[in-house]
């Protein structure tokens, strides 16, 4: 049940609020807290979805293109010939079969693409793929295709056809269709006295993952393909296990270790391969953080410095409602419900003005880039185009951008805990005054 008192207290807090005309909304301190405290809740909000949409663009063209857990011989270089076993005794455990999006077996091993006269080192990759993934273009375990020919990938099992990352054939002016050779190791082991056979392939398709070092240097084929070029049927390097989440990685690597024993096979996950890269962007989502933490911090400090200066000028209302019987609990109440309605009402605004530019931020950044270019064309006659997000440096076709809610709120609701916080002090010392020398004083 809520006292009749509080709706008197919330009354007076909104009058507070009001400045000494009739249409002015707010007096000059609650503006400029306001406007200072909107302001900083819209730059957290706008870097908050960039960089939220950044990190997730970064952590899929990862987590698509990388290898989540690898089963491995623990003997360097050599072949798995019981990789059958291992994928059925993998799907059969509960905990892997729940977390797990796909397990099967690949080769993988490095080898010389000739391009006029010169090698150069690649990676190649080979994983299975079914005659009714290759009929739609739609490989589950493959990089996203982003344009093939339909003839072409349809043998992909059949012939000699690779698919290649869209950096790749740019890099080296190919199209769909052409020829490449490559220089592969007989028996897929490097090692002293080993032979080495080239073979002629056909581009099938390009593919995409986002992550530039791949799309330049990685090149797919399908396994059986590999296994009959190879000289290695029934064989393969290892057996892949793709995750549907990043955070289920230890569980599954530990639900593995249990299922296969340790001492014939060895387990490898992307997060021993890309830690360093993961740590980093976890680091400069946490420096951030404390960034814009300070900045609501700076406008909390605002709130607070509004509050100080109202108790100061409204002592004598303040001394007029004690005499009239008002307790020193309601004082307190009054003046924290004015800070923490400044927070809302900042927050409120500056929140939503932040995700709505947040959505429509890459509009805005187009508009922009037409208008310096338009501009710069109009006062030069010509200049170079300006792109004030360069696609080669970032190498996303559009700009992240992602509102999480949940953080958002969370931002939201910590900005008026700071705000009640900031305003408590005060109010605490306006409960404190003695009516009597607060009007005698007046």
């Amino acid at each position: 049940m809520i006292p009749r008192r509080f709706f008197l207290e919330i009354f007076i807090a909104l009058r507070y609020l009001r400045g000494h005309g009739r249409t002015v909304i707010f007096n000059l301190g609650t503006r400029l807290s306001f406007f200072f405290m909107a302001l900083m809740v819209y730059i957290m909000v706008l870097v908050l979805c960039v960089f939220t949409g950044f990190q997730k663009e970064v952590h899929s063209s990862l987590w698509n293109s990388g290898y989540h857990i690898m089963v491995i011989n623990p003997i360097h270089g050599s072949a798995l010939s019981d990789y059958e076993d291992v994928v059925e005794r993998t799907e059969l455990d509960p905990t892997v079969q729940r977390l797990s999006r796909s397990i099967f077996p690949s080769i993988s091993l490095n080898a010389l693409l000739e391009f006029r006269n010169q090698f150069e080192g690649k990676a190649l990759r080979a994983i299975p793929a079914t005659d009714e993934e290759l009929a739609t273009g739609q490989l589950r375990d493959y990089p996203r295709i982003v344009y093939f020919r339909k003839e072409l990938l349809e043998n992909f099992n059949r012939g000699n056809y690779v698919l290649v990352g869209r950096e790749m054939a740019r890099y080296y002016g190919w199209d769909v269709g052409d020829r490449i050779r490559l220089f592969l190791p007989r028996g897929g082991r490097l090692a002293r006295g080993i032979e080495v056979r080239q073979e002629e392939f056909i581009i099938a398709g390009f593919f995409r993952t986002g992550y530039y070092e791949f799309d330049l240097n990685l090149i797919f084929m399908s396994l059986s393909t590999a296994q009959r070029v190879l000289g290695i049927p029934g064989r393969a390097t290892e057996v892949i296990i793709q995750l549907h989440s990043l955070s289920d990685l230890d569980q599954t690597e530990d639900a593995i270790r249990d299922v296969l024993p340790g001492y014939n096979y060895d387990l490898r996950t992307i997060r021993q391969d890309k830690g360093n890269f993961l740590a980093a962007l976890q680091l400069e989502k946490t420096l951030m953080l404390i960034i814009l933490s300070l900045l609501i911090l700076a406008g909390v400090a605002g709130i607070w410095v509004t509050v100080h200066l109202l108790v100061r000028a409204k002592s004598r209302s303040i001394g007029m409602l004690r005499a009239m019987g008002l307790p020193t609990t309601s004082i307190l109440v009054i003046f924290t419900a004015h800070s923490m309605l400044i927070g809302f009402l900042s927050t409120a605004v500056g929140g939503s003005i932040g995700i709505f530019v947040a959505n429509r931020l890459e509009e805005i950044i187009r508009m922009m880039e037409e208008i310096v270019n338009s501009s710069c064309n109009w006062l030069l006659g010509s200049c170079q185009p300006v792109s004030l997000i360069p696609s080669n440096i970032y190498y996303f076709d559009h700009l992240p951008v992602q509102a999480d809610l949940t953080v958002i709120f969370g931002v939201a609701l910590a900005t008026m805990i700071l705000s009640g916080l900031a305003g408590y002090f005060p109010a605490r010392r306006a409960a404190m005054l003695d009516p009597v020398e607060t009007i005698r004083a007046e």
